[in-house]
């Protein structure tokens, strides 16, 4: 049986952004992580931009350079379906590690208080 191809392209895109938006999360520059990652500022506004592949070796860099580990970078990314990035939610999770658990409550009652 012939398996379902999948979308590269949707991938790329979804991995850029992702990439983006843990860098921007960070307040980092490309030219910053490139510089890291052992790799050209080119390289990481293509790989934003969903324009070029990576390799595992750069991506690798790339991560350790943003200290992001690979399940948070591949975190619900379904090449099937169009889905939210959940960069944001993230970025959430990460502000509240660490804090208490009162804090983390807190915040909860302030985000249901604006969403409900």
């Amino acid at each position: 049986m012939a398996r379902k191809s999948r979308d590269v392209q949707k991938i790329k895109t979804a991995v850029g952004q992702r990439l983006q938006g843990f860098r921007n999360h960070q307040g980092r520059t490309q030219e910053d992580v490139a510089h890291e990652a052992d790799v050209h500022p080119s390289y990481i506004t293509k790989l934003e931009s969903g324009r070029s592949n990576w390799t595992i070796e750069s991506l690798d860099n790339i991560l350790n350079a943003l200290d992001v580990s690979y399940s948070e970078l591949f975190h619900n990314i379904d090449e099937s379906k169009h889905r939210i990035d959940n960069t944001v939610l993230i970025q959430i999770v990460k502000l509240l590690e660490g804090r208490s658990l009162e804090e983390q409550r807190k915040a909860l009652q302030l985000l249901k208080a604006l969403y409900s």
